[in-house]
């Protein structure tokens, strides 16, 4: 048995429920058959939107690891080249233009930091957006 008030399981025969203090005698005989309803019917409620949200949550969490792999390969091309163009040397030895091409590497460092850092922001976006998406 039910109490009627708060749901707790009460034994038969008791006549206020330890839990709420409700007076069970005051709410009937067919307690119980309304308490079953109403724990069926929150049950089949629970269920319905419990299964309308996942899809929704595996899409961020996709779309999170898409932006994440697509920024770090977009960084790895990018240190690439930077490294490619660091490597460029003249043929007259130690010129202007080697550093240049040194320091241009490390701006591309830079950038791929940045496009790395950007990643893992728009990721965790994406992600705190599906586990809030109810």
């Amino acid at each position: 048995m039910f109490c009627p008030k708060c749901g707790t399981v009460i034994n038969e025969g008791e006549k206020i429920c330890s839990s709420c203090g409700a007076d069970i005698e005051e709410y009937g005989n067919n307690t119980n058959s309304n308490v079953r309803s109403e724990i069926d019917q929150m049950s089949t409620a629970t269920n319905t939107t419990q299964f309308s949200v996942e899809p929704m949550k595996i899409v961020y969490w996709g779309l999170a690891c898409i932006v994440l792999i697509m920024c770090f390969i977009g960084a790895h091309s990018i240190v690439n080249g930077g490294n490619e163009i660091m490597e460029i040397q003249s043929v007259g030895g130690r010129t202007l233009e080697e550093a240049y091409y040194q320091e241009l590497g490390k701006v591309y460092a830079g950038l791929a930091m940045t496009i790395r850092a950007f990643g893992i922001f728009a990721a965790a976006i994406l992600a705190k957006m599906g586990m809030n998406n109810k």
